[in-house]
């Protein structure tokens, strides 16, 4: 009989045992269900079995069938805990809140409260067999979503979450050709050089040979990249096409609906080509073009926080998105481009108060209100005059206060000093144009005329009487 009883109750332990250390060792399962809405309302279009609350979706969705905006997840699981305060933390772009044991009022709630790419925590006493539920929301843009916990008693410090950062991928300029037409018809009113596609142009348009309604960009590049799987996401007001070596990844050449839209795609090896192709017909017009590694995040694709940069450098930590402005001002400087939340740029310059920070975002040059920022190492930031290179004119010297005439026929206007080099467009006979410099035969003649920068030759071209050619720099 005393034995039976031993056997029993030595059975007894190593059941309870095995309920116990599975989970200690091998982690909650959570379950998942995904809703192609953002309110956790209807049916979910998918559910699965979860082993960790650790997603970077970046600009895509979890699944074929759920936006890339506008979607929501419930994530459930029954975990037993051993006796002790435990403290979570969540990190989640957008929303999300945390419930224990069904209770009305959850542990962390971030929903409305515009804490995306915040870590939040809270500590609740734990003991035994506990359910944990998590809520989370995607309104637009990137989306990401952490939990973890940590016993107080063993671990006070607990987890450092991280947050993800999908870093635009762009080994080589862009030529782009803009047309006065939606339609990428006849000759383009300009050819020139940029670093990235696209920008938000506002209620104007990129040049002022082209109209701020009804015209249309083409972007071409080569870009040499590691084989693997990427991702391109693109925003768009209003249409876009994208091309990867020679095929249509993306077309959404209609008016502007808000969505991002995304595509996934193995690349080889070496040069690969892409073309993207933009119509604005009318009101507001922006492009935002991304290529990004798969699942690329901060542990891997970018160096965040002091010191990530060798030298000075600023994260972005007060805003989701932020403006690239060509100078320090809001009134007085156009966006170039837009920087997100947790990314991490070189500083260049600074203002002379310090408010406006001059920085490189992959190859372009322009400013950052420092409201927005957290500098590195920047005490040393030489201050800078607040000028900033026009967007989109391709370089050049400064304007050398003397001016150009065509005369008397119409002049073409070239992207180099020869006539094998692509047009750009054209200087009307009559008209003046700023001149910025001349090659050193005084052949042709590097000029600026409405927006265009570029080369027309000397032998169609007049000076002003007594202007002295040698006062003019050599820049070819």
């Amino acid at each position: 009989m005393t034995r039976r009883v031993v056997v029993i109750l030595a059975t007894l332990m190593l059941f309870s045992v095995l309920l116990v250390q599975p989970a200690a060792a091998q982690g909650p399962i959570w379950i998942g269900q995904y809703y192609d809405n953002p309110t956790l309302t209807g049916s979910s279009v998918m559910t699965r079995n979860e082993s960790a609350i650790s997603f970077n979706w970046g600009a895509g969705s979890p699944s074929a069938g759920i936006p890339g905006d506008g979607f929501s997840v419930r994530f459930a699981t029954d975990y037993v805990f051993p006796a002790g305060t435990y403290r979570f933390y969540m990190l989640a772009d957008d929303e999300a809140r945390v419930t224990i044991n069904f209770q009305p009022i959850p542990l962390i709630n971030t929903l409305g409260q515009g804490r995306a790419g915040q870590t939040v925590s809270a500590d609740v006493q734990l003991n035994g067999p506990t359910h944990v539920q998590i809520d989370y929301v995607e309104i637009t843009g990137d989306a990401y979503l952490y939990l973890s916990w940590a016993d107080l008693a063993t671990n006070p410090q607990g987890p450092i979450l991280v947050p993800p950062v999908t870093v635009p991928i762009n080994t080589a300029a862009w030529t782009v050709q803009y047309y006065s037409n939606p339609n990428f018809l006849g000759d383009p009113a300009a050819i020139l050089t940029e670093s990235v596609p696209g920008r938000d142009w506002g209620s104007g348009s990129p040049l002022s040979s082209v109209p701020a309604d009804n015209w249309s960009a083409r972007w071409t590049s080569t870009q040499n990249l590691n084989a693997g799987q990427y991702q391109i996401s693109v925003r768009a007001d209003d249409g876009v096409r994208v091309y990867v070596n020679g095929a249509l990844v993306i077309n959404q050449m209609g008016g502007a609906t808000g969505q991002t839209y995304t595509t996934s795609l193995n690349l080889p090896q070496g040069n690969n080509n892409f073309v993207v192709e933009f119509a604005e017909f009318g009101g507001q017009a922006f492009l935002d073009y991304r290529l990004t590694q798969f699942n690329a995040t901060a542990a891997t694709a970018i160096p965040v926080g002091p010191g990530a940069i060798s030298g000075p450098s600023l994260t972005v930590t007060g805003a989701f998105r932020l403006n690239v402005r060509s100078a320090p001002s809001v009134t007085g400087g156009a966006i170039l481009t837009r920087i997100n939340r947790n990314e991490t740029y070189p500083i260049t310059g600074r203002n002379s108060d310090s408010t406006w920070y001059q920085i490189n975002v992959n190859g372009q040059t322009g400013w950052v209100s420092a409201r927005f920022v957290t500098p590195y190492n920047a005490t040393s930031v030489p201050v800078v005059d607040g000028s900033s290179p026009t967007p989109n004119q391709g370089g050049g010297s400064a304007n050398t206060g003397l001016a150009v005439t065509a005369t008397p026929y119409t002049v073409n206007i070239r992207q180099g000093p020869g006539t094998q080099f692509s047009r750009l467009g054209r200087l009307p006979a009559g008209r003046t144009a700023a001149l910025l410099g001349r090659n050193a035969a005084n052949q042709w003649y590097q000029v600026n005329y409405n927006g265009i920068v570029g080369w027309v030759s000397a032998e169609y071209v007049v000076l002003p009487a007594g202007a002295n050619i040698n006062s003019v720099p050599v820049v070819q």
